[in-house]
């Protein structure tokens, strides 16, 4: 499936099977997320077959049930860290999908104490959040979403662009914490430039790194689009 596709077959996954993640997909994470590190000074690891980090420690786990796989999601603190850690982590949470698992963001319900031990970041480095993964129980389901028009608006009377209208509604299937998606986009007079801006909130800025990488995919390769 293209990316497009994994967006709309991408639900929120708490339950996961014994099944085990294929070798040849584990590769395929792996190199993702060694290009993405690079290139987003991240620090993402893959850990496989690992219970302890979504275990039964505190209450709160239990909102997750068998999570053996995930992606830890770890920065320093240079500025930035939020959006990076959103922006690049949508890449391998779509990639995932695309290679046929389900797929959960997770910021609170996890032992980062525990992940941080297992995914052996560098010491400068702190896990964020986490991407569980693996063959759900079921795909999960849709989340109910704001509007276009609760989250769009454009400058100046402008004629809308196919391409920010499509951007806007990638953005809208992007996970959200708690689903409050409190970031909104802003077309400038000049048809190129958008605002984007996270809203106040847990998590917001985060949830910005997300939808935008899912509105560039909506947005699509020649859209003339400039991040303000």
């Amino acid at each position: 499936m293209n990316l497009l596709e994994a967006m709309h077959r991408r639900h929120a996954v708490r339950a996961y099977t014994d099944e085990p993640i294929d070798a040849h997909v584990c590769d395929d994470l792996r190199a993702l997320i060694t290009t993405l590190n690079k290139e987003g000074d991240v620090r993402m690891r893959l850990v496989t077959d690992e219970p302890d980090a979504f275990g039964n420690a505190l209450l709160h786990y239990g909102v997750f049930k068998n999570v053996r796989n995930y992606v830890a999601i770890g920065t320093d603190e240079t500025s930035g860290w939020e959006e990076r850690c959103g922006y690049y982590g949508a890449h391998v949470l779509l990639r995932a999908t695309q290679l046929d698992l389900d797929t959960c963001w997770v910021g609170l319900s996890f032992s980062k104490h525990k992940a941080q031990q297992h995914a052996k970041l560098d010491e400068d480095s702190k896990v964020r959040f986490a991407i569980a993964l693996g063959h759900g129980v079921t795909h999960g389901k849709p989340s109910r979403s704001k509007t276009y028009g609760q989250v769009a608006s454009v400058e100046g009377g402008i004629p809308v662009p196919t391409w920010f209208e499509r951007g806007v509604e990638a953005a809208l299937l992007a996970p959200s914490a708690l689903n409050q998606q409190r970031f909104t986009f802003r077309l400038e007079a000049d048809g190129r430039s958008v605002a984007a801006d996270p809203g106040i909130g847990p998590y917001t800025t985060t949830d910005l790194g997300i939808a935008k990488y899912f509105f560039e995919i909506g947005a699509g390769d020649r859209a003339p689009l400039i991040w303000r």
